[in-house]
């Protein structure tokens, strides 16, 4: 191995000036610096890119679920409807029209659902990224517009479980004669629900089963937090 010439290291050591040296450090201090900026950018657009994906993830499971809601709204809407026009003639259903009572020949007899997902928010929940959104107002809205999902989701399937509680057995009592006239729909099949307490005291439920503002508010709540993330995250 060849020998290190101390003397030429001495020599070239000595020939070097302070600005010399305090350059030399200070192009090495710059390269690890832009490194390092350079780095952290990478990451916080690449973050900024993770963010957008999930919140529009987020939108469109809520787009969904706001689908879903309208659909079992419109469903329960019709055993609303006949609750009413039954209770507002004092369960007297024979000053009725009968051709409008034939239009719920088969309502009793359907049984419905609601389910709503959050998927897209839980891998939110799950994720570093939560703690990299300064935005805690809209993550608090977010949270919030998924419980009262929950909340109608409950309430919502509260009422059919108790349809089906009630009606599934009566219809399985029937008899032939009994479930062809049901089937017919006229004054007849009304004779047949409400001579039984359980169905005739269940029909008046639906009737202001909610307060009059609680679906109208469930569309509101739904509304905003769709348009505030596509607003905060430029979302089409």
């Amino acid at each position: 191995m060849k020998k290190i010439s101390w003397s030429k290291v001495k020599t070239i050591v000595k020939s070097w000036r302070l600005g010399d040296f305090v350059w030399q450090i200070a192009v090495v201090v710059i390269g690890v610096v832009i490194t390092f900026m350079g780095s952290d950018l990478v990451t916080q657009n690449s973050e900024k890119k993770d963010i957008r994906a999930t919140m529009s993830l987020i939108r469109d499971e809520l787009k969904s679920n706001r689908e879903k809601f309208e659909a079992i709204v419109v469903e329960f809407s019709e055993d609303e409807h006949l609750s009413a026009i039954l209770t507002k003639h004092d369960m007297k259903y024979r000053t009725i029209p009968e051709d409008s009572l034939r239009q719920f020949a088969l309502l009793l007899g359907h049984i419905r659902g609601f389910s709503y997902t959050r998927n897209a928010l839980d891998i939110l929940k799950n994720s570093m990224l939560m703690q990299k959104i300064s935005d805690k107002e809209l993550l608090l809205q977010l949270t919030e517009v998924y419980e009262r999902l929950d909340g109608f989701k409950a309430t919502m399937n509260g009422y059919y479980d108790m349809k089906d509680e009630i009606m599934t057995p009566f219809h399985l009592a029937l008899t032939d004669e009994q479930s062809r006239c049901i089937y017919e729909g006229g004054y007849g099949s009304w004779d047949i629900y409400l001579a039984d307490r359980q169905v005739r005291n269940f029909v008046k439920i639906a009737y202001r089963y909610f307060t009059p503002d609680y679906i109208v508010n469930m569309r509101r709540y739904l509304d905003e937090a769709i348009r505030a993330l596509e607003e905060k995250y430029h979302l089409e």
